[in-house]
């Protein structure tokens, strides 16, 4: 069931991630450019770029940027952002398992756990790989997940909360190897029901995979004020790579 089709297009969708701030998009953009050498005019390619956060503060910040999604809601309202902030800016709605480009990318971004979501896991290495192939020779790839072992020691079965008119309702829990969240959404007197479900990977799949794709591993991160990964005790995988 390819749930994210419709609930990223939702409404809803930016409501359950309002916490999402830009505070947490400019600290990862800075540990990215802390971390590696870009040039002024290099090329970026955001997959996944949800609402537009980290494509914006990159353009401002004079890359050249392509944003890709599958969100036609969430990819409008980036569009408007941008503009707003004057930001030039590439929107491309595409599925990034599929995306192809004849461009080739100095550093390619994938943020905000953008994989997993897909029932196999060769569909969701595909987009590794895929990345790999769009990247330059001596290009950067950023990949940013939650870390399995910290999501498992730390989840929190439900929250109730009121934003905005709207009353929302998580409940989480582990299935096999993956995190289910079910979302529900009470406005006006009407429900909506919504449902992820997200692969968890180890530190060492996630790595085993871009090693094996040709990637080499420069830095990996557990937060995005650039702290040192702790298996335990670190909320995000931040895997800097090489090609």
């Amino acid at each position: 069931m390819e749930w994210f089709k419709h609930w990223f297009n939702s409404e809803e969708y930016l409501k359950v991630y309002k916490h999402r701030d830009e505070k947490d998009a400019e600290e990862l953009v800075n540990l990215v450019l802390n971390s590696i050498q870009l040039n002024p005019g290099d090329t970026i390619l955001d997959m996944a770029a949800g609402f537009g956060r980290h494509a914006i503060l990159f353009a401002k910040k004079g890359f050249k940027v392509s944003a890709v999604d599958l969100s036609e809601n969430l990819l409008s309202i980036a569009q408007n952002n941008a503009e707003k902030e004057g930001a030039n800016i590439e929107f491309i709605q595409s599925d990034i398992r599929h995306f192809t480009s004849t461009k080739k990318y100095n550093l390619i971004i994938n943020l905000f756990t953008s994989i997993g979501y897909f029932e196999s896991d060769d569909e969701n290495y595909n987009i590794l790989k895929n990345a790999f192939e769009l990247l330059k020779d001596g290009g950067f790839f950023v990949l940013d997940y939650f870390n399995k072992n910290f999501v498992k020691k730390n989840l929190v079965a439900q929250t109730i909360d009121e934003v905005d008119d709207s009353i929302i309702t998580q409940n989480r829990f582990i299935e096999g190897e993956r995190i289910i969240k079910e979302i529900t959404v009470e406005r006006k007197g009407k429900t909506n029901k919504f449902y992820e479900s997200v692969r968890m990977f180890s530190k060492e799949e996630l790595i085993g995979v871009m090693e094996n794709l040709g990637f080499k591993i420069i830095k990996i991160f557990g937060d995005f004020s650039g702290k040192p990964f702790e298996l335990d005790f670190s909320p995000r995988i931040i895997i800097i790579a090489f090609k």
